[in-house]
């Protein structure tokens, strides 16, 4: 027997050469739970991009959003203001001002904004409209 199994080699060699081509047989074919478990990993390997993407989203918007509320603010102290006919009194110099800093606001940030949230928002947009297609 001992010259029989150096020539066909023992049992474990068998095992193993059997076990070899059945893992390379499966790994041939790529089963749902597999794709399941890969897109898992995925989604693991892309948080740290979303967390990047929340916090541009963050930096540029709310600055934004609170000029706008600023601008909001003036214009109602403007309206609760006793109308005048001058350009000195305090209503029309609030006015004024909030539509001012609402112009520069819109030049300045307008772009950047739409940028960063049709990027934020336009990715999963477009990814539901490409699974709708299929």
């Amino acid at each position: 027997m001992g010259i029989l199994s150096k020539i066909f080699g023992s049992n474990d060699v068998i095992k193993k050469a059997a076990d070899g081509v059945y893992d390379g047989v499966d790994a041939a074919f790529f089963t749902t739970e597999e794709k399941a478990q890969h897109f898992k990993d995925l989604l693991k390997l892309y948080e740290p991009f979303k967390l990047a993407q929340r916090l541009l989203a963050a930096i540029i918007c709310v600055p934004y959003m609170f000029v706008w509320i600023l601008c909001a603010c003036l214009y109602g102290a403007s309206v609760a203001f006793d109308p005048c006919l001058d350009q000195a009194c305090k209503s029309y110099q609030l006015l004024t001002v909030a539509q001012d800093l609402a112009s520069f606001n819109n030049q300045m940030l307008a772009t950047p904004v739409s940028i960063i949230l049709a990027f934020y928002f336009g990715g999963g947009a477009i990814e539901g409209v490409m699974k709708s297609r299929k």
